[in-house]
């Protein structure tokens, strides 16, 4: 018996943005498809007519993200008021670097003015405990992860603190252990753990993603192993999935001793199929696609994509 496909995928991702002022290795964006920013009257539009159509079909969830979605806060406050249209979402969620959070204008840092737009979680990536080496993955100063945390605890903004493994970076249990501690010393709620993206089907002849391809294959390090010492130093495992709409996904939830809940996530990405609704984004044209693989995935109507996927 074929599974039938949810109504609506668990999440829209909103790409504000393609730039970004940090050089990191590993970066998926510099690996599969990526188109320039352009104008933001379009953009605006085409987030303000899918929004629309993905609320009305029961999406719940948005998570904003780039590039560097902070390099063009015009265009993620105005995200931000088109989803305070509806009331009643369970999360909106943005990745930054956090280089350019504790910018002023006004008066006002920018993460206050999100928080007043209406963003309810702030995902920082932040790859190390230690500066030099957070920094080195980075190729900028992406500031001090604990000034942030403070910044945005005293301002009542959530947290959760996002790390790649990678060589150089965390790569051994002890390194994950201290990075949890650290965590919560920025203040964080949780923290998310990914692999190294396994990636597939993009043009490896191209010099610049054969960089990246290479980087990620030698400075992959599995998580697998670390799972199990990180069991045996007492995390608890609370929960896990096999599956993120339509990508293979290995995704387990846990709580260290003292009940600090962190993820870990193995993901592909490049063998999905546009049918199985792998993903939703918009791009920062305005337009909606259902991966990040090309302009074939281009989606027009959201509702007529979800009922050719169920026939």
């Amino acid at each position: 018996m074929i599974e039938k496909l949810p109504t609506v995928p668990e999440q829209i991702d909103v790409m504000v943005n393609s730039e970004c002022n940090a050089r990191c290795q590993m970066c998926i964006q510099e690996i599969t498809w990526k188109i320039p920013t352009g104008e933001q009257d379009p953009f605006t539009k085409g987030v303000s007519d899918y929004i629309s159509e993905y609320h009305d079909l029961g999406g719940r969830k948005v998570i904003i993200t780039g590039g560097e979605p902070t390099l063009r806060p015009s265009r993620v406050i105005s995200t931000l008021e088109e989803l305070s249209k509806y009331p009643d979402w369970d999360l909106i969620a943005m990745y930054t670097n956090g280089s350019r959070l504790l910018k002023e204008s006004d008066g006002e840092t920018l993460a206050h003015k999100l928080k007043d737009g209406g963003l309810h979680y702030v995902n920082l990536s932040t790859h190390h405990y230690d500066s030099e080496k957070n920094n080195r993955i980075f190729g900028i100063d992406a500031g001090n992860p604990r000034v942030i945390g403070k910044h945005l605890s005293d301002m009542g903004m959530p947290l959760r603190l996002c790390a790649t493994l990678q060589k150089g970076g965390l790569e051994t249990t002890d390194d994950i252990l201290r990075y949890l501690d650290f965590a919560q010393e920025c203040g964080a709620k949780d923290v998310y753990l990914r692999e190294l993206f396994r990636v597939y089907n993009v043009d490896s002849n191209n010099e610049a993603i054969k960089g990246h391809l290479e980087y990620i294959d030698f400075n992959f390090v599995p998580l697998k192993p670390v799972i199990e010492e990180l069991r045996g130093s007492g995390a608890i495992q609370t929960g896990q999935r096999a599956n993120f709409q339509g990508r293979e996904k290995s995704e387990h939830a846990f709580e260290t001793k003292t009940g600090f809940p962190f993820y870990t996530s193995q993901l592909e990405i490049g063998r999905e199929r546009s049918e199985e609704l792998p993903y939703l984004v918009i791009m920062p044209n305005g337009n909606l696609y259902s991966t990040w693989m090309g302009e074939q995935f281009k989606v027009d109507s959201l509702k007529k994509f979800i009922e050719q996927g169920k026939k």
